[in-house]
């Protein structure tokens, strides 16, 4: 099973859902997705979905899912990573009215560098990226709190 996760956001995440939609009508996607959207107003025609998951039923999703695919929110990236799960991260984009920056983006970048997900900026690429998700060996997630608050620091200062 796929898990798609858009976060908590107040903005809609509208590409990535109708992305998804897209690749399972076209018979690309052919195992189960799972998604939680969110405030996006793009309502999956092809996948189960809702707008949000208490935490235990989210717990029990993250277990099941062989694969998660996520916004660029750090705790749902982390989430995935503690539990060793394959993870492709799609970041908002502000020019998609997705969020107010692309702060994500940015923080996202620090996860590839490690090689602890697949990062996608191009959704006309993410059949691709499941394609190869298989041959993607990420490197183990190891809490290393200083060093990622130090990163985020950095980009805080830096855009301000």
């Amino acid at each position: 099973m796929i898990l798609l996760i858009v976060g908590t956001q107040k903005f809609q995440f509208n590409r990535l859902l109708m992305t998804i939609d897209r690749l399972i009508d076209e018979k690309k996607i052919t195992e189960r997705v799972v998604a939680q959207v969110g405030n996006s107003d793009y309502k999956p025609v092809n996948y189960e979905f809702q707008d949000f998951f208490d935490s235990n039923k989210f717990d029990l999703l993250m277990d099941e899912a062989t694969l998660i695919i996520t916004h660029g929110g750090v705790g749902s990236i982390v989430s995935a990573l503690k539990k060793n799960k394959k993870v492709i991260v799609v970041p908002r984009l502000k020019k998609y009215n997705e969020h107010i920056d692309d702060h994500q983006l940015e923080i996202v970048e620090e996860f590839k560098k490690r090689k602890h997900i697949l990062l996608n900026t191009n959704l006309n690429d993410l059949y691709s990226d499941l394609c190869n998700i298989e041959y993607f060996k990420p490197n183990l997630y190891k809490k290393d709190s200083n060093r990622m608050l130090y990163e985020i620091d950095k980009f805080i200062s830096e855009i301000n």
